[in-house]
């Protein structure tokens, strides 16, 4: 997976950004916002398309939008991958 954060400032996890593309690349390019959600979890913005609810260790929960198994596997990946970059900037993200 290839990885570019929108904002190298922002490290607390309620607030991250990032455009992504699984490899081997098929021309699927995903956009993903993050910010906390209202009663736990965060939310999770896909591509300005599809709303999500993660609360950790692979527990999604879409919520409205666009549903698709390969986006949700996206969604997956790339928040398995948050939650290990919030660990290693010592933030220890939500799940702490």
């Amino acid at each position: 997976m290839s990885v570019k954060l929108q904002d190298e400032d922002v490290y607390k996890w309620g607030n991250s950004s990032y455009v992504f593309e699984p490899i081997p690349r098929d021309g699927t390019k995903y956009t993903v916002q993050i910010s906390p959600a209202k009663y736990g979890g965060l939310n999770v913005i896909c591509n300005e398309s599809s709303l999500w609810r993660w609360h950790g260790e692979g527990d999604l929960k879409f919520l409205c939008g666009d549903d698709n198994e390969y986006t949700c596997r996206a969604v997956v990946r790339i928040m398995m991958y948050h939650d290990a970059r919030m660990e290693q900037l010592g933030d220890g993200g939500l799940f702490e």
